[in-house]
């Protein structure tokens, strides 16, 4: 068969401004970055931030968010807190940014694929960009900061919802972790006022919708911080309807410290960080509308098992605490998504529309080979946008080690891997508030 001049001045036209803009990708987002996943997992953080400069994303941008997520993570992982901040500040700039942006300012991924347009993050990462940097200014002892994260990461999350879930069906309106991590710092600080009102909002949640995104039951390192914070302010009445639904007698079945100990005892916790979220997938379909073949190709999340060989505390080589789930971010990442789902279907049809009128055209003017070669072209870009923040924790973990006031021997324990063993001085009333990461 012999090409009309018309229809390969088409193909060539078509086929040099997609594949000359960068629009059809060979290969998926988690496959280009694997190399940089791989030395992460293996703890060559060198490596994988070597590997992630040379996946081009740095380059893009359409990617500037996710470029920013990824090397902010990695760069945390090396002990390089200031870069890794500066990066995660600028990642919550750009997000925001995007957020304002109206659907019409993305024409790339209107007419060509969502994997094309600008990458303006899942609303989980959005939120959990606050929840890093709480972590992280825990490690470094700066509580208050911390505070001000875990106050930003629910602010965040209530702006999401507003634009997007104003019928509040979608479960992730608040985060119970960061209302914990904030109950927490407040203990510490000993404004114990402000910490049972986050202990309560953090148990609220995770008795209602929050359930499903932990694995385990209600942490009960919580109630047992509530319980002490309430015995503390003299609210009896609250300590015995506590005791009556969480203690000894009750179903839970929670032993409180006796009130004596509640007063002169300290406390070590530890923020435990494990695993890789999982990352999305593509699902294709086909389907032929009247004489055209149709490409609908949707991101997925499918949540992978906990993997956790032993997160917790020892303390002098005799007792271990163990570590109670307070987010699996799977369950979260698969949920987002789905809330997310009808605005990407949207998008998607609009796109389709305007793509089946291309290959109309193209058969009108070229015939039906011009029309055969636009719906090649059309199908090869419709591609689902597998991008998303790979470094991101799968879960995270709190322990909680009530002592005696004095010397202890400690060895932290996360996802098996132990830190060496550390003197601790456990004061008189006072709560230690420590970092720990699987990596």
């Amino acid at each position: 068969m012999i090409m009309r001049p018309s229809v390969f001045c088409l193909i060539s036209s078509v086929t040099w401004a997609v594949l000359g803009g960068g629009l059809i990708s060979c290969a998926s987002y988690t496959t280009e970055t694997a190399a940089m996943r791989e030395a992460y997992i293996r703890g060559n953080y060198d490596l994988a931030l070597e590997s992630l400069e040379k996946s081009g994303l740095k380059d893009r941008s359409q990617d500037r968010l996710l470029w920013r997520l990824e090397a902010a993570t990695i760069l945390d992982r090396k002990g390089e807190f200031d870069k890794s901040r500066l990066l995660w500040f600028e990642a919550d700039r750009i997000a925001d940014q995007l957020l304002t942006l109206s659907i019409s300012k993305s024409a790339t991924s209107l007419i060509v694929s969502e994997s094309s347009g600008d990458y303006d993050g899942e609303d989980y990462e959005k939120v959990a960009i606050h929840a890093m940097l709480a972590h992280q200014y825990i490690g470094l002892g700066q509580l208050d900061e911390a505070r001000v994260e875990a106050r930003k990461l629910n602010t965040k999350l209530d702006e999401i919802n507003q634009k997007y879930n104003p019928d509040g069906k979608y479960k992730y309106k608040e985060d119970a972790h960061a209302r914990y991590i904030s109950a927490l710092i407040y203990e510490a600080r000993g404004e114990l006022d402000h910490a049972i009102v986050d202990y309560e909002k953090a148990r609220k949640l995770y008795e209602g919708e929050f359930s499903g995104y932990i694995q385990g039951p209600l942490p009960r390192g919580l109630i047992k911080g509530l319980y002490r914070c309430l015995v503390l302010r003299g609210r009896q009445d609250r300590v015995q309807l506590i005791e009556s639904q969480y203690g000894p007698k009750s179903s839970v079945g929670i032993d409180f410290d006796r009130i004596g100990e509640l007063r002169t005892n300290g406390e070590v916790v530890v923020v435990h960080e494990l695993g890789r979220v999982a990352a999305k997938y593509s699902r294709e379909e086909m389907l032929t509308v009247s004489d055209q073949l149709v490409r609908f190709s949707s991101p997925q999340v499918r949540p992978n098992p906990i993997t956790n060989l032993g997160t917790g505390i020892l303390v002098n080589q005799t007792d271990f605490f163990t570590a109670e789930n307070t987010v699996y971010m799977d369950a979260i990442a698969q949920d987002s998504l789905e809330n997310s789902r009808s605005r990407l279907l949207a998008k998607q049809m609009t796109r389709l529309l305007a793509k089946g009128q291309i290959n109309y055209q193209a058969k009108k003017q070229f015939g039906p080979l011009g029309g055969l070669a636009a719906n090649v072209l059309t199908l090869a870009t419709e591609t689902a946008d597998t991008r998303s923040w790979t470094t991101l924790p799968q879960a995270f973990f709190i322990t909680r080690a009530r002592l005696s006031p004095g010397q202890h021997q400690i060895v932290v324990r996360t996802n098996g891997r132990s830190s060496e063993i550390k003197t601790v001085q456990v004061k008189r009333g006072q709560i230690s508030i420590l970092r720990a990461i699987d990596g």
